[in-house]
């Protein structure tokens, strides 16, 4: 079971022209998820580099590098990203650090933030994802297209003439990796692949003449890794910010984040993804003396982000994320503070360039009639693999 499933797989591959063999001699990863990842996603959990510059029209601003230990283990050792040492670090490609700057009004400095984030659960790395190798390995027409080219070549192989046999499996991979169409076989070659097929795909071939393997078998990669950015993306972590005078913590936050796409058509050009988060912050009591943490604040925030995408590509142009939050004050209340808080919020998330995002968030109070609205904007660094390509 296990050599058919890395088969299935490396068919699928092969005919991307993707080297996944581990013997490969340059650096080559696989980011055709990564390209299909939402903007929501890449801000929970990002690949390699991220770039924020956060609430810009906000008194409290911050610019924010976020990033993973492998991107920069990466970047000093591109052997690093051939696919059999990539699928090596899984666990420090699940864990994103981020640092930033915090400034004030006058953009002035007030104050440092970190924060380590790690992904308990992954489903949309296709390179690692059991899940996903189980997609493909339950595929019915991935088993059919493998099944097929299995069987060829065996019957291939059984021919004594060793000039035949080398000019049919030439032209066998011609026709599996390199996009010959059927109709282009030599008559011996299509014989032995309708042979080899199975009443479907015989039919297929006889109806279809310029039956193309190689685009098919795209066809059918490109509609699994798209099924992939619905899987569940399960985060955990920490955040902190410090005083501006002091390296002290003045806020500390525990929290998590869960992800999931709930649209099922594959025709669909957009998606429907739930995201809840939640955070347990804690903050300096100014009331009191000194600097502590002891101010305990809870917040729950449940929205669904809606993906626009282009039709042929796949990829988001265009996020709108509704949600609501609660928040709970479990401290002493200040004069005027309230135990409890409800606020309405939307996230329009634009994407101006391949990797460039503008995030525009809205926050509603509804019991005060309170509106704040922040300019974000996120370049998210995933040229990492064409940059070690070229070195």
């Amino acid at each position: 079971m296990k050599t058919q499933r890395a088969g299935l797989v490396l068919l699928l591959m092969l005919c991307l022209s993707v080297q996944l063999m581990a013997q490969q001699k340059s650096p080559n990863p696989i980011f055709t998820a990564d390209s299909l990842a939402s903007g929501n996603y890449k801000d929970v959990l990002n690949s390699f580099f991220q770039l924020g510059l956060e609430r810009l029209t906000s008194p409290d601003k911050e610019i924010r590098i976020k990033g993973t230990p492998f991107a920069v283990m990466a970047k000093l050792d591109t052997t690093l990203l051939i696919d059999k040492n990539y699928r090596n670090y899984t666990t420090l490609r699940n864990l994103n650090y981020a640092v930033g700057l915090r400034l004030d009004s006058s953009f002035r400095f007030n104050g440092f933030t970190s924060g380590i984030t790690f992904a308990i659960v992954n489903k949309r790395d296709e390179t690692v994802s059991k899940a996903f190798l189980k997609t493909v390995e339950n595929n019915e027409r991935v088993q059919q297209l493998y099944a097929a080219n299995t069987a060829a070549g065996k019957e291939i192989s059984k021919i004594q003439d060793m000039n035949v046999k080398g000019a049919l499996l030439l032209e066998l991979d011609a026709f599996v990796n390199q996009g010959t169409p059927f109709k282009s076989l030599s008559p011996e070659l299509k014989e032995i692949i309708l042979k080899a097929a199975d009443e479907p795909l015989r039919q297929e071939l006889n109806e279809k003449g310029d039956y193309n393997f190689t685009d098919t078998a795209k066809a059918i990669y490109s509609q699994l890794k798209d099924d992939l950015q619905k899987k569940v993306l399960w985060t955990v972590g920490v955040t902190d910010t410090t005083y501006k005078d002091q390296f002290v913590f003045s806020n500390l936050v525990l929290h998590t984040q869960f992800l999931k796409g709930l649209t099922q058509s594959p025709e669909t050009t957009h998606d429907w993804e739930l995201d809840i988060k939640s955070g347990l912050q804690f903050v300096d009591d100014t009331l009191k003396s000194g600097r502590d943490l002891k101010r305990m604040l809870f917040n729950l925030e449940t929205g669904m982000n809606v993906v626009f995408k282009a039709k042929t590509t796949k990829r988001s142009y265009l996020e709108i994320k509704f949600s609501g939050s609660y928040y709970r004050n479990f401290a002493q209340l200040y004069p005027e503070e309230e135990r409890d808080r409800l606020s309405l919020n939307a996230t329009v998330r634009l994407r101006v360039f391949p990797e460039v995002w503008v995030p525009l968030e809205f926050r509603y109070d509804p019991e005060n009639g309170n509106f704040l609205g922040f300019i974000n904007i996120r370049a998210n660094f995933t040229a990492l693999g064409s940059i070690a390509k070229q070195l």
